[in-house]
């Protein structure tokens, strides 16, 4: 498995590994061994020393499978592919569909890719608060990777012109970034996508840094990915981690049991089924009157009958026997004096 930012920190990209590994353990009918490396957001000049030791471990021995994730292993790895893995199989997985490029695949690749659609969040931002004027997005700063995401982000964010002004925190450091979202205006959210290096060059871990952001926001924080879910994000149409994970770990037991990788054809997938974290509804006002139809809500608190719906029916028992009771003795008193006055 080679990983972007690392195998055990760095949502969602860990999410992603752990599921693929909890999911193949389930799936292989085969015991699997893995031998996991991190590009660590590597410098271009740390790259060459990297691939060069990757090729000197697996020379001898290639790997049955390599699982990339996300891209910038993608991208590593298809620059580096006849150097470190001219015959392993291989599926790139957790990328958008943006970061392959598909000319150079070869008949030992396959793709498990997911599909954005930053309008469809943005439209989301104002369905459930329509009073929205102001966005500001979380998306890092100094890497090829952000900078390829800030382009694509600006190019679909036109179309909002007149409806959404947006802030752009790419110049900021996450001490900067953490100052401003503490004072937004009125009527702002913020759109977390990536903060794998800030514009001074630190790097973040993306979890870590939308924790600090959401202990100091005043404003509600939407994301693309559910691997940041529970985490401070309201929800709305996102990625999902484990429905990705098991798709990726369904196509790896296809490879390793015989099938060519290049013939493993999967469609990118879009946004999952809507949900929502009901704490940040509350927190921001958020009506589930305004959710999407389909949409799921999560972490809803139970109210007195969720908690004491048992005891709460024992009392209406006693209510209702103690009432049918006193009924029936009113009604015998009243039947007694009537036998009197007629006597």
């Amino acid at each position: 498995m080679l990983h972007s930012f690392g195998g055990d920190f760095n949502k969602p990209w860990s999410e992603y590994a752990k599921n693929i590994r909890t999911e193949l353990d389930q799936q292989s009918p085969w015991p699997l061994e893995f031998g996991d490396h991190s590009l660590m957001d590597a410098s271009n000049q740390a790259e060459a020393p990297f691939a060069e030791y990757l090729h000197t471990l697996y020379v001898n021995r290639p790997a049955d499978l390599i699982v990339s994730l996300g891209g910038p292993a993608v991208a590593f790895v298809q620059r580096h592919r006849r150097q470190l893995f001219p015959t392993s199989p291989m599926i790139f997985t957790a990328v958008e569909q943006r970061r392959i490029r598909y000319s150079t695949l070869t008949e030992n690749d396959t793709v498990v890719a997911v599909a954005h659609s930053f309008p469809a969040i943005f439209e989301n931002i104002l369905r459930v608060l329509p009073d929205t004027k102001i966005v500001a997005v979380v998306n890092g700063g100094s890497s090829p990777n952000e900078r390829f995401w800030l382009e694509e982000l600006k190019r679909e964010t036109k179309q909002f012109t007149g409806r959404l002004t947006f802030i752009w925190y790419n110049e900021f450091s996450l001490e900067q970034i953490l100052n401003h979202v503490a004072e937004l205006p009125p009527q702002s959210a913020i759109f977390f996508h990536l903060m794998n290096t800030d514009a001074a060059g630190i790097v973040h871990d993306d979890g870590k840094a939308l924790k600090q952001i959401h202990s100091v926001a005043n404003a509600p924080i939407f994301a693309h990915s559910d691997g940041f879910f529970g985490d401070g994000i309201v929800g709305g149409p996102m990625h999902s981690v484990i429905e990705g994970s098991r798709l990726t770990a369904s196509v790896a037991v296809r490879i390793l049991g015989g099938e060519r990788a290049s013939d493993i054809k999967v469609l990118a997938t879009g946004f999952a089924t809507p949900k929502f974290d009901w704490r940040e509804m509350r927190r921001w006002g958020i009506s589930e009157t305004r959710l999407m139809p389909g949409s799921e809500i999560y972490f809803r608190e139970p109210n007195l009958w969720d908690q004491y719906w048992l005891q709460l029916l024992a009392v209406c028992a006693v209510i209702l026997l103690q009432t049918a009771l006193l009924a029936w003795l009113l009604y015998e008193r009243r039947h007694r004096r009537r036998s009197q006055a007629e006597t």
